[in-house]
């Protein structure tokens, strides 16, 4: 009974043909999750710890009308932003870790609103660090150079290898590696809007499934539809048509920073969904020579709510 119910979800989880409302939703909303972890990243004041902040987050969009989560927010302080060592899936769970002067910080969401799914990530630090700061100029480039990759004819497998090669050449790790399916990116997709929320493994249920199930087709070359943009061989491919997330993630020694939202594929041409992100912002305070950290300019999520 379980499988009839999954395979009919799975039929009816969107992941490409989004009409115009359908965008705008998705880019109100992706404005809305950036717009909850900048009013978080302004409100610490050192000595919270990852625990308490994602407990927060929790709270703060459920207030502004998330229903659930296609993963529980990460947070991540000082060391842990870069992850070191052999990173598992339960290194994302939030640690007692308190935060403290010059640490790196990553907030990373993925909150779905009536079964749309959105994931945003924000970076700064927690004080002054010109390694911090050289770490988010060059993850800059990528921004520009993952859609003109694709709409020169690249394949996902190519970005994804071009991206790993000059993080690694300019002294960064590319710790995106570290993420569940190795990732460069992910569909974002609709889901069903359903009563019942289940979760595995900190994971939305269904979500979850629907990505395994969908990757593992691919890469038993059943289907050529991965859910998942990575090096392997499941992505040599052209770039499917569709809603994409994108989080490039460098680290080096005890700094870490990413950036992460959506990319829209329409007949093979990739644009970002929207024009002015955080990160955006964080550049041009970055080259101006400004503070990029979140007093310099989020929206109050206070003032909107999905609806």
């Amino acid at each position: 009974m379980f499988r009839d119910f999954t395979d009919a979800v799975f039929m009816i989880i969107k992941t490409h043909n989004f009409s115009p409302t359908a965008l705008a939703r998705f880019r109100e909303l992706q404005r809305l999750s950036f717009s909850v972890l900048e009013e978080t990243a302004a409100s610490l004041v050192g000595g919270e710890t990852e625990k308490e902040v994602a407990h927060a987050l929790v709270k703060r969009y459920r207030s502004v009308g998330a229903g659930s989560f296609f993963h529980l927010p990460v947070v991540l302080f000082g060391e842990r932003t870069a992850l070191p060592g052999d990173w598992s899936l339960g290194s994302f769970f939030p640690r007692s870790k308190p935060l403290e002067p010059g640490d790196s910080v990553i907030l990373d969401a993925a909150p779905l609103f009536k079964g749309y799914l959105v994931d945003t990530s924000y970076s700064f630090c927690f004080g002054n660090s010109d390694a911090h700061r050289n770490m988010m100029r060059h993850l800059e480039r990528y921004r520009d150079g993952v859609p003109a990759a694709i709409n020169r004819g690249d394949t996902f497998q190519q970005v994804a290898t071009d991206v790993r090669q000059t993080m690694t050449a300019a002294g960064f790790e590319p710790v995106h590696a570290k993420h569940p399916g190795e990732v460069l990116g992910h569909r974002a997709v609709k889901t069903p809007n359903l009563p019942i929320q289940l979760r595995l493994k900190g994971f939305d249920a269904v979500s979850l499934l629907w990505f395994k199930f969908k990757d593992s087709l691919a890469t038993k070359r059943i289907g050529r539809r991965s859910p998942l943009w990575n090096t392997h061989d499941a992505s040599d491919h052209k770039a499917h048509d569709g809603l994409w997330l994108v989080e490039p993630h460098a680290g080096s020694g005890s700094v870490g920073a990413k950036w992460e939202e959506i990319l829209v594929i329409e007949q093979g041409q990739a644009r970002w969904l929207d024009d002015r992100p955080p990160h955006v912002r964080q550049w041009a305070h970055i080259a101006a020579g400004e503070n990029y950290g979140p007093a310099n300019g989020g929206a109050n999520c206070q003032q909107q709510k999905a609806s």
